[in-house]
């Protein structure tokens, strides 16, 4: 189902707050708002209660919100305290990192809703670009309580479909555009120079030692890799890899300027976490260690870098990439240790 309504606001709102997230305390925490400003009662005359049934039928798109509800959710008490509420009680409990995630689906939810009208879509969106988080929130939240949330299965089934063809379709025309827009495109990818360039010496000297350690010997120097065809093989990967690292770095660089490269550092960063603990085990002898770290690093997530969020930007030969760079900068030790 993807038109606005309470049951749909909830269910995008329950997937960014902290747990518990259970219907009843996404419906509890959003009802709150009525509730604490005004006394509304159910059909015995009681104070009006969020039962996990309420719950259930009303995120599962079963019910309609009360008419009660629905009428307090314009009177005076409600409409100024809901952006304090919003403020104090609900942003709280989401959690910061999906903020972004929260805005993008409420933002799609809105667009994609034929029912809304242009201009009250237009200021909805406005409060999102003004970054007043509070005030787009509530204020979408009253609108949405007064929306039909009860649908038939098919009714549901055939809006949802619908919705999703339309909103993939924009959003891969909307993607396309931005990547133009911005110059977003994978950039110009590098190859390895035939000669180990100045940049490249303290990784190097290290994958040397690394494939020397495995062999049960003392040193083994570049010129004399083709004695050892799987270690030869091994090291014209691991520079494909880091020039592929490069390719982002520099690309990075070129987006964000030449004095912010906050994002490739925190691929830096998140490399950097999701493979320290298997650099830090025992292994017979450096390769060893090598082949571990590298595995590890192909599989991490990168999420909190924008950079992977960009199509074919970040695979696993950047990441591993990555993890050369990091011997680079010393952040990650050589690959034979003392112990080994």
């Amino acid at each position: 189902m993807s038109r606005l309504c309470f049951g749909t606001y909830a269910k995008i709102l329950q997937k960014v707050i902290k747990e518990p997230n259970s219907n009843k305390n996404v419906a509890d925490l959003l009802l709150g708002l009525i509730t604490d400003n005004e006394a509304i009662t159910n059909q015995h005359g009681d104070p009006f209660v969020v039962t996990d049934k309420i719950a259930s039928n009303l995120l599962n798109f079963k019910e309609n919100v009360r008419k009660k509800i629905k009428d307090a959710s314009s009177s005076k008490q409600v409409t100024e305290a809901a952006h304090d509420y919003f403020e104090d009680v609900v942003i709280p409990v989401i959690m910061p990192d999906l903020i972004p995630n929260l805005l993008s689906d409420m933002t799609k939810l809105i667009s994609s809703d034929n029912d809304i009208p242009k201009t009250k879509q237009d200021e909805f969106l406005l409060l999102v670009k003004n970054n007043t988080l509070a005030d787009f929130l509530s204020a979408v939240f009253l609108y949405a309580l007064k929306k039909q949330n009860k649908q038939s299965v098919a009714d549901a089934s055939s809006v949802q479909e619908k919705n999703e063809l339309a909103l993939a379709l924009s959003d891969a025309a909307q993607l396309q555009a931005l990547l133009e827009k911005f110059n977003l495109k994978h950039p110009t990818a590098l190859k390895p120079p035939g000669e180990v360039e100045a940049h490249e010496m303290v990784y190097v000297k290290e994958l040397l030692a690394a494939y020397a350690d495995a062999a049960g010997i003392g040193e083994l120097p570049k010129e004399s890799l083709s004695q050892y065809p799987k270690y030869k093989s091994d090291f014209e990967r691991r520079r494909k890899d880091y020039y592929a690292a490069e390719t982002i770095r520099r690309g990075s660089r070129d987006i964000f300027g030449q004095t912010d490269s906050d994002q490739f550092d925190i691929l830096k960063d998140e490399t950097y976490d999701g493979v320290i603990d298997v650099h830090s085990r025992d292994f017979p002898h450096g390769f060893a260690r090598l082949n571990e770290v590298m595995a590890q690093a192909a599989v991490i997530r990168a999420d909190k870098c924008l950079l992977s969020r960009l199509p074919d930007w970040i695979g696993a030969s950047e990441k591993k990439g990555v993890c050369h760079i990091l011997v680079n900068d010393g952040r990650i030790d050589k690959w034979v240790a003392n112990n080994d």
